[in-house]
């Protein structure tokens, strides 16, 4: 005879343990989101913004389009919560480990590029289709130039009024937003030139340091105190 199971207890459902073995891990909001916008940044990066919609996004990044939705309220919101964080991972302002150390050596920090952004050969991509795409999207055009160029000029801005303040710089104080920009310039060479001539980018690590490092060099000899 065979056993039964003890009184009150249910008979288990096969299909309820097939769907308990097979519940994908649940994420936490911070990591969802990652992989969203990791997702959003692969497809604006390979196909632009026309075929980074939010069901292209959600299908990559394995998600439903209602859960997208749960997180962002619109597709603008998405692409510019994307373009956003490449922004901040790729421009930071400095440490407390750093606020201490010569401006020379404050100002390399500030113009060397962040290794650890979600895709390491993205930016220069992402600028282009979002330049292709400003007329009809604004919004996110701005947004990737507030929180990019804008914002590194902010970050060098504020450190050469600090060597104004201190006496190591020998410079108007408003002009020090200009002069941040002349350095980035120095530092990076023409952006479009790179746009029409991704071959004129360097890629090699070494040569993006020395020109950094020459360009601060002839900025810091002209603007310190004779």
């Amino acid at each position: 005879m065979a056993d039964c199971p003890p009184p009150n207890e249910p008979l288990a459902d096969p299909k309820s343990e097939t769907r308990r073995r097979g519940r994908p891990v649940q994420m936490d909001q911070e990591t969802r989101e990652a992989v969203v916008l990791n997702a959003a940044a692969e497809l604006l990066a390979s196909h632009g913004l026309a075929e980074a919609s939010v069901a292209a996004i959600a299908r990559k990044a394995g998600m439903s389009k209602r859960t997208i939705y749960q997180m962002f309220d619109s597709r603008e919101a998405l692409l510019g919560a994307c373009l956003a964080r490449i922004g901040q991972s790729l421009f930071r302002p400095l440490s407390e480990e750093h606020r201490t150390s010569p401006l020379e050596d404050r100002l390399r920090v500030l113009l060397t590029f962040s290794e650890d952004h979600c895709l390491t050969d993205a930016p220069l991509e992402l600028l282009r289709a979002v330049i292709t795409e400003a007329p009809t999207y604004p919004q996110l055009a701005r947004g990737i130039l507030d929180t990019g160029h804008c914002a590194l000029a902010r970050f060098i801005s504020a450190e050469l009024r600090a060597g104004v303040a201190t006496g190591e710089l020998d410079l108007p104080v408003d002009q020090c937003d200009e002069a941040a920009e002349m350095l980035m310039d120095m530092a990076f060479g023409s952006i479009l030139e790179k746009l029409l001539d991704p071959a004129s980018l360097p890629h090699c690590a070494e040569t993006k340091a020395a020109r950094r490092d020459r360009a601060i060099a002839l900025f810091l000899s002209g603007a310190r105190p004779r």
